[in-house]
């Protein structure tokens, strides 16, 4: 391994003990790191763009809370590929048992209707819209969103993470949220998420 390498990696080691260790910054870092590479991993599997996208944010939440468990006798990108591989592969088999589970009912009773698995496809549908929604926010506005509500970040630790005042990364996340409402409640809405257009936000 040459020098730049060994460097990276011990710097990526030391990244993810601190998240291990709560620290909120070193996840925002090690997000930016590696979420391009578990997007890939996620896609290569899945070979859907919106399903590898919430993929990648599963893994990414998965990082941030067995960072504890994380061994540093091995690299970290080992770590999070195999994270990202498992889930991936995860979801692959859950939705080749979703259709046989499907296919099975269809043939047993045409008019019979599950209830159950109305209610899990609509929660899909839910999760998917709120994915493709923060897909279409402005760049600034969706990692505030992420940071403030997924990884939970207080406001001030919301400005430190952005590099912004409090206040601006705080109105960021409002922005954000209300954005999110607007496409995934108002029938204007729901016709720009269908279409993919992308909606009016405000900058923060």
């Amino acid at each position: 391994m040459d020098d730049e390498l060994c460097r990276r990696r011990n710097e990526e080691r030391a990244l993810l003990l601190r998240v291990a260790a709560g620290d909120r910054e070193a996840f925002r870092r090690l997000d930016e790191r590696f979420r391009p590479l578990v997007l890939q991993v996620a896609r290569r599997q899945l070979h859907d763009a919106w399903l590898a996208e919430d993929v990648t944010q599963d893994v990414m939440l998965e990082v941030w809370r067995l960072a504890p468990r994380y061994d540093p006798a091995h690299p970290a990108i080992a770590w999070i590929r195999t994270i990202a591989t498992r889930r991936a592969i995860d979801r692959v088999r859950k939705a080749q048992a979703d259709r046989e589970r499907d296919r099975r009912l269809g043939v047993r009773d045409h008019e019979a209707v599950d209830h159950g698995s109305v209610e899990r496809a609509e929660a899909v549908l839910d999760r998917l819209a709120l994915h493709r929604a923060l897909g279409r926010l402005p760049e600034r506005q969706r990692h505030a969103v992420v940071l403030r509500y997924l990884a939970d970040l207080s406001g001030p630790e919301l400005g430190r993470a952005l590099g912004v005042p409090t206040g601006t990364a705080k109105s960021r996340a409002r922005d954000g949220v209300l954005t999110l409402r607007r496409t995934m409640t108002g029938p204007a809405g729901a016709d720009r998420a269908d279409s993919g257009e992308r909606p009016g936000t405000v900058e923060g």
